[in-house]
């Protein structure tokens, strides 16, 4: 079944498919989503609830649901240019998140050393949220910067 599903995928993109995105209203439902759920995250915080664990965990994960949905939706004049943008942006956070991700630990490993520490084991929060917003915002932040130089 998952190889079916792989298959048709590879033959759409051969036939000159394109990753489908969503429609230009869900950009804003997205920014909506992301800081209502920061906002109330704020709030969890602050209120010090018994289960804030859990509630912090849910609101992150709703955060990047709305980031996820401002980042597949098209923009308000979506065109080959922008599409092509889009791919590159995707490939630049790729490799950024992929950088940063490997080489964080060795960095904090380094300056635990110059502050004659011993390191702990792995004291980086290396979180799906951490991971997944970092993508993201590179992604965004890339997205805006090749969108200008047009």
């Amino acid at each position: 079944m998952k190889i079916d599903f792989l298959n048709n995928l590879c033959e759409y993109e051969k036939k000159g498919g394109v990753f489908p995105l969503i429609p230009y209203t869900f950009k804003w439902i997205g920014v909506i989503i992301a800081m209502a759920a920061a906002g109330i995250l704020l709030a969890v915080k602050i209120v010090d609830l018994p289960q804030g664990e859990f509630y912090k965990q849910l609101l992150m994960h709703v955060i990047l649901i709305g980031l996820f949905l401002f980042v597949i939706a098209k923009e308000k004049n979506e065109d080959e240019r922008i599409l092509k943008l889009r791919y590159r942006a995707f490939a630049f956070a790729f490799v950024l998140g992929t950088v940063m991700i490997l080489f964080m630990p060795l960095a904090a490993i380094a300056l635990d050393a110059i502050a004659h520490r011993l390191p702990l084991e792995w004291e980086q929060d290396q979180s799906i949220f951490f991971i997944m917003s970092s993508f993201l915002f590179y992604y965004l932040m890339y997205f805006q910067i090749f969108k200008r130089q047009l």
